[in-house]
């Protein structure tokens, strides 16, 4: 039952894919877009800092930097795709950092000769396949740009994770990554936004979507973190990918966006590829800290893991 708040997550993700929609059309900047998600979980995160006593002081200002400037890149570049692109579409390369995760784990492995990992770069593989099926018949050439934005933010989000954990195993709490992250996104929204020529004046429609994609986003972070702590993490990972399902639903219903069965195929070899990626990279994982518990060092890593874990 908690998993199915994933589904929940889902359907506000893709909400918040709508609302964005809406407020490109209305001539809504990406970079304002950035700002406004940004400087009101700012305000949020903030004040639950203070209410829990959380300070903005941090022994690791580095690695809180390399994630917010890389989580911020990977939200620009998925508001950028979701702009230019049918929402289906971007929403799912906005998803494909599972398989970045994937080629992450295969270059660890080869860099220290512990050979490949077949099953799952064979599941790498079919997913990028996916990724060139459901481009090829469907995007025309002045798409291509944003179709590789759309792949970036999926690069990005992969980077921006592997630092949330290595953040969370030295400890930081998790209201002071969030706190830096939207405050980079605040500020590189703000000044993304005066380059580009300043805040555009919205009209009523554009007001209303600015509201709808901030309030959606907003939860649909809550849902997911609901589901990723209650539930069952395997499910809840699978479950994510619905977001799919109800963004291409909402763009062909709402925008009239065109879905071909070469999409549909497309999509489903990414959504198979990046659930079985991240099952295969979870396993791989697994497998390395149970050798590493067998030499000194690693028994330390394994604790201060578990220690970290448990707090």
């Amino acid at each position: 039952m908690q998993s199915l708040w994933m589904v929940v997550a889902a359907m506000f993700f893709a909400l918040y894919a709508v609302c964005i929609k809406f407020a490109s059309i209305e001539g809504i900047g990406s970079f304002e877009v950035l700002f406004y998600r940004s400087i009101f979980g700012l305000i949020i995160f903030y004040t639950m800092m203070r209410i829990q006593h959380i300070t903005v002081h941090t022994a690791h200002p580095v690695d809180h930097m390399i994630r917010s400037f890389v989580g911020a890149g990977a939200v620009m570049a998925g508001i950028y795709s979701i702009s230019h692109l049918n929402v289906g579409l971007a929403m799912t390369l906005n998803y494909t950092s599972p398989l970045f995760i994937g080629c992450f784990t295969i270059g660890i492995m080869m860099s220290q000769r512990k050979g490949i990992n077949w099953k799952l770069l064979s599941t790498l593989l079919l997913g990028f396949f996916g990724v060139v099926v459901m481009l090829s018949p469907t995007i025309t050439p002045d798409e291509y740009f944003a179709a590789g934005v759309g792949l970036a933010a999926g690069f990005c989000t992969a980077v921006a994770t592997t630092y949330v954990k290595r953040l969370g195993l030295m400890k930081e709490p998790e209201l002071r990554i969030l706190f830096y992250f939207v405050l980079v996104g605040t500020l590189c929204g703000l000044v993304g936004t005066l380059i580009d020529g300043g805040f555009t004046m919205p009209t009523w429609v554009a007001a209303a979507a600015i509201a709808g994609f901030v309030i959606c986003s907003t939860c649909a972070q809550f849902f997911l973190t609901i589901a990723f702590s209650r539930g069952n993490l395997v499910l809840s990972g699978a479950l994510q990918y619905t977001v799919i399902l109800f963004s291409t639903l909402m763009g062909v219903f709402v925008f009239g966006d065109s879905v071909s069965m070469a999409v549909i195929g497309g999509m489903v070899m990414i959504v198979v590829a990046g659930i079985l990626a991240s099952y295969f990279t979870r396993q791989e994982k697994q497998r390395a800290l149970e050798e590493a518990k067998h030499t000194p060092e690693g028994l330390q890593r394994h604790l201060r893991h578990k220690e970290a874990r448990d707090h």
